[in-house]
C-alpha cells in the first residue's frame, strides 16, 4: 500500500485511537477523550526520512511523542534537511539512518523507552 503525508497521519490517529481496520471508519472520526486512548502519542516514536513525513514529524512531537528525523549518513544533503526540521522545531532528535545495535539512533529510542517508561512510573496509568 502506498502512503502520502495524509494517510501516513491518519494511521497515526487509527494507532492512537485503536482503530486498526482500515475500512471501519466509525472510530477514528468519534471523539475519544485522549486519557481512553489505547495508545497515547506521548508513547509514541515516529522515524522518518523524508518530506511526506513532516506533518507526522510534528503530529506526534506536538502531542508529546517523540520525532526522529534519520538521514543518509554519507549523504551531506540528507543531514541537511535533517537539520534544519530539528532546527524549525519540527523534530526531537536527528541520527544517521543507521539502526546497528549502540549506534545513535539505537540510543536515542532506547533512551526514549526508558523516559516512557519513568514516566509511567512516576505519575501512574497511560
Amino acid at each position: 500500500m502506498a502512503l502520502n503525508y495524509t494517510t501516513k497521519t491518519q494511521y497515526l490517529f487509527r494507532i492512537n485511537k485503536g482503530s486498526l481496520d482500515v475500512y471501519d471508519h466509525s472510530v477514528i472520526n468519534d471523539y475519544v477523550p485522549h486519557e481512553d486512548r489505547p495508545m497515547p502519542f506521548k508513547h509514541m516514536v515516529f522515524i522518518g526520512d523524508g518530506e511526506t513525513d513532516v506533518p507526522c514529524f510534528r503530529l506526534v512531537k506536538d502531542q508529546g511523542g517523540h520525532s526522529i528525523a534519520v538521514y543518509k549518513p554519507k549523504a551531506p544533503k540528507t543531514k541537511a534537511k535533517a537539520q534544519k526540521l530539528l532546527k524549525e522545531g519540527r523534530v526531537n532528535f536527528l541520527a544517521p539512518a543507521d539502526y546497528t545495535e549502540g549506534k545513535q539512533i539505537d540510543q536515542i529510542i532506547k533512551a526514549i523507552i526508558d523516559k516512557v517508561a519513568a514516566d509511567r512510573h512516576l505519575y501512574g496509568g497511560w
